[in-house]
Formats: C-alpha cells, structure tokens, sequence
C-alpha cells in the first residue's frame, strides 16, 4: 500500500481578525463616553416625629408652596393671597379646583408639549417677588404629581420652578425642590 502523504495545514491568517479588534476598539470607547448620566438634585419629606411646638407665633409664616401636577394642568397650593389678591376663585362643591397654569389646550394634556410650563415660570416668578416684598422668601417648593405624570413633564416643571429664564442672568425662583405624594 502506498501512502499518500498528506500535505502541511496552511497556518491560519489571522490579520483580517486582529483589523477588526484594532477597529473596534476606538469606536467602543467612544460609545462609552457618549453615555452620561445626569442627576437632579431632589429632596424627600421629612419623616418622624414633628418638631416641638413653639409658644412664639411668628409674624409672618414661612411660604408654604405646594405645584400639583394633574393631568389638566398645574395647581399652585399655598400662595392664593398672592396670586388672587381680591380673592380665589370660587371651587365647584364636592369638586376640585380648577388648575392655576390650565394646559394650552384647556383641556386634559395630551403630551408634553401640552403643560404651559411658561406660564408656571410667570407665575412662580410673581410669586417669588410678592414673597420676597412681604418678608416670607423661601427656596423651597413641593411638587405632588398625580400616579400617572410623565417622567419628562416632572423635569420641565422643576427646571420652570427653578431659574426665571435659561440664561446665566436669570432670577433663582425655587431652587430646592421636594416631592410629596401625588394628587388623586
């Protein structure tokens, strides 16, 4: 029997797999860097025990300013002496009050786009001013979404309770911004 002899295994070329990784590389690394995270900077409520009660009532109370987010519109709670000096306006019984920033559509918001966050400046703006001119400035405000409030609408509103405009020489309004629960 006469063997045939086999032939030598060519070595495997491994140039088009090194291109590859050498390729992949660089555009994995600037994937990762296009990733970044942003945080906004929240409080929650207080929880325990309330704090003692003081004998001394002060002259003025600190502004208590709650935004209700609905889903017609935002409710601005605590400051009606300022927004409606001669006086607010009357609530349907066993209904709810109406919203204070209706959505621009006057209806229920249907996205977004639809909550007046413009107007919510304009408002927390006067706010702000009234309160700063009747001695009862305050940083803070409570936000109380309803179950069903978007993500974004939750970012727009606090940025329009935040800064009066978007550029650096806008006014602070209410930069510290707590959530509490929502409205029905």
């Amino acid at each position: 029997m006469n063997k045939k002899e086999l032939p030598e295994p060519e070595p495997l070329n491994l140039v088009p797999i090194m291109n590859l990784v050498t390729i992949l590389i660089p555009v994995l690394l600037m994937a990762i860097k296009s990733l970044e995270l942003a945080v906004i900077d929240t409080k929650l409520p207080a929880i325990g025990a309330p704090a003692p009660a003081s004998d001394e009532v002060p002259d003025k109370p600190p502004l208590n300013l709650s935004v209700a987010i609905t889903n017609t519109g935002f409710r601005i709670i605590g400051a009606d002496n300022y927004l409606y000096p001669e006086g607010a306006p009357a609530t349907p019984e066993g209904g709810q009050a109406p919203p204070t920033v209706p959505c621009k559509s006057n209806a229920a918001c249907r996205n977004t786009d639809d909550y007046d966050f413009d107007n919510l400046t304009k408002k927390l703006l006067t706010i702000k001013n009234m309160a700063i001119d009747d001695e009862r400035d305050s940083d803070n405000v409570i936000f109380m979404p309803s179950s069903n409030t978007r993500y974004e609408v939750l970012v727009k509103s606090m940025d329009a309770a935040r800064k009066s405009g978007k550029n650096e020489s806008s006014k602070k309004l209410f930069p510290n911004v707590v959530f509490a629960g929502g409205v029905q």
